[in-house]
């Protein structure tokens, strides 16, 4: 039997004679073969008069057998909400098992919304594993060995980053010594089109370029490294710290834009620091988001980013009215971020079809086209709520958002 794998064929009901059929032919053997896992009183418990054997068969069948996603799975299975809400709390209390539903939760952040009805039609909207912000019930229980788990066994802060942006700077400078043996933290990589070699040079004769206070706009010479040239704009105006330039490489054919500020700013929590940025940022781009600008790299101790370029295509409508800005911006509120901004007039450009030379990679960029949506290339003023991603306290903290400081 082969499940459409979208969203809303994964909440429809199944052909329980199909699974039954199945079942009764070579379940035996099926799970001898497969990485399928019980609680060890699983084989003698019944909800009365249901064993609960039963329900986890048919819960392993949909994700072993069809590939779907734990959390749909039991979303598939149709059962009163008692029987339901006690499965449930029997996978979340396993920790494979709860780590498994917790990840396929966290691996559809767009679809956190419709998860979140199917499981209220599941269990009921009272229901205990619904009430995120109770602490230790089983679900939050789960989702907290997720998160540790997750960052013991992450490889790059970019793995973290992709989970949810409010990570603390704190846990991630102890991860990246972790992981380096140095606290001189990086997020992403320098992309391949600007010689490793060549960035120091490159951000030295930048810095030298750097404006303090009112900025104005200013020509750039241009570098030549190694018999590679190297052109640049300046981007920035008014008095933010920060200076922004666009980096253009001619025999790449490649764009790109560097902020910078100060060393003895830098931050990873601070409103309005780069490091904070970069957080907001990488969770976009390592999530494939249209409406931002692509963050590829972040250098903590030299405090500087490296971002894709993208098109300064002016954009229609009001840009100082919030709610059209968070309409033109949908995949912010998809991704669980609120955008707040309604006094950078130039940090919104159009979406088109040469928005920047990656845009095919985005999610939902031909819609997004259709929809004449935006991108934002300034994410200072974000939140970030995930009704099913409860803040872990030793890890998160919420991001810090910078328009409250105007109010």
């Amino acid at each position: 039997m082969k499940i459409n794998l979208a969203l809303q064929s994964k909440f429809c009901s199944v052909n329980k004679s199909n699974i039954k059929a199945s079942r009764n032919n070579s379940w035996e053997q099926t799970a001898a073969g497969i990485n399928t896992t019980y609680p060890a009183h699983y084989y003698t418990q019944t909800f009365r008069g249901i064993p609960l054997q039963k329900m986890y068969e048919e819960y392993n069948w949909y994700i072993r057998h069809d590939g779907v996603p734990a959390v749909n799975s039991f979303i598939k299975m149709e059962y009163p909400k008692e029987f339901m809400n006690k499965f449930l709390t029997e996978i979340l209390n396993a920790k494979d098992r709860g780590y498994e539903f917790i990840e396929s939760i966290v691996n559809q952040p767009r679809n956190t919304e419709q998860i979140k009805k199917g499981l209220e039609k599941c269990l009921g909207s009272d229901s205990q594993h619904l009430l995120t912000f109770i602490p230790n019930t089983p679900y939050n229980n789960a989702y907290k060995n997720y998160i540790e788990t997750k960052y013991q066994n992450a490889h790059t802060l970019s793995e973290l980053l992709k989970i949810r942006p409010d990570w603390k700077g704190s846990a991630l400078i102890e991860k990246y010594i972790m992981l380096s043996g140095n606290d001189k933290l990086k997020i992403g990589k320098v992309p391949k089109y600007i010689y490793k070699e060549h960035l120091c040079p490159i951000i030295k004769y930048l810095r030298s370029n750097m404006q303090e206070g009112l900025k104005l706009n200013k020509e750039i010479d241009k570098l030549v490294l190694d018999g590679r040239t190297y052109e640049f704009s300046f981007f920035t105006e008014g008095k933010s710290s920060k200076n922004v330039f666009g980096l253009f490489i001619p025999a790449a054919s490649k764009k790109y834009v560097i902020k910078m500020e100060s060393p003895c700013r830098r931050s990873l929590d601070e409103p309005f620091a780069l490091g904070t940025l970069a957080k907001i940022d990488k969770y976009l781009t390592a999530n494939r988001s249209r409406n931002s600008a692509p963050l590829c790299y972040y250098d903590h101790e030299n405090n500087f980013s490296i971002y894709k370029y993208i098109e300064h295509t002016p954009v229609d409508g009001n840009v100082h009215d919030l709610k059209t800005i968070r309409e033109k911006l949908p995949d912010f509120k998809a991704l669980g971020l609120e955008y707040n901004d309604t006094v950078g007039f130039k940090n919104f450009f159009k979406l088109d079809a040469n928005t920047s030379d990656t845009h095919y990679k985005l999610e939902g960029f031909a819609d997004a086209l259709h929809n004449n949506e935006w991108v934002s290339v300034d994410n200072d003023h974000v939140t970030f709520n995930s009704r099913l991603q409860s803040s872990v306290s030793k890890y998160h903290a919420s991001l810090p958002n910078a328009m409250g400081m105007f109010f």
